[in-house]
């Protein structure tokens, strides 16, 4: 290949337009504006009245309940304390117990001797 101005090297095969040549045509903005992505710190917040939740003796009921539900799926995950299919979980803990394998003593006293594990009729 010859180099020059003969029309075959890299310049002329590849011409850029430089900004000031193109400034007659209309350069489309293709997008979202900026103004509209920007937040809007114009606008005040709007203060909700929250009722004090803290007295209610329904929620505290749930929380316990959740409490004594998630310490029982606790319970049935760890498998230091043996295999929980087949048997309650206060079954397990004793077993566990008997074989001193120490179960939390917070488990037994809120699973009833017919309460299933978490994996019972799922495995």
């Amino acid at each position: 290949m010859r180099s020059g101005s003969g029309g075959g090297d890299m310049k002329s095969f590849f011409r850029q337009q430089k900004a000031h040549a193109a400034a007659g045509s209309v350069k489309p903005t293709g997008g979202v504006s900026k103004k509209a992505s920007q937040p809007r710190h114009h606008q005040k917040p709007v203060a909700q009245a929250v009722p004090d939740l803290a007295d209610d003796p329904r929620r505290r009921i749930d929380e316990e309940e959740e409490e004594r539900e998630r310490m029982g799926r606790e319970f049935d995950m760890d498998m230091r304390y043996g295999p929980c299919l087949g048997v309650t979980r206060a079954q397990r803990w004793r077993r566990a117990a008997a074989l001193g394998l120490a179960p939390p003593h917070a488990v037994i006293a809120v699973c009833s001797d017919d309460q299933p594990c978490l994996w019972e009729g799922r495995v």
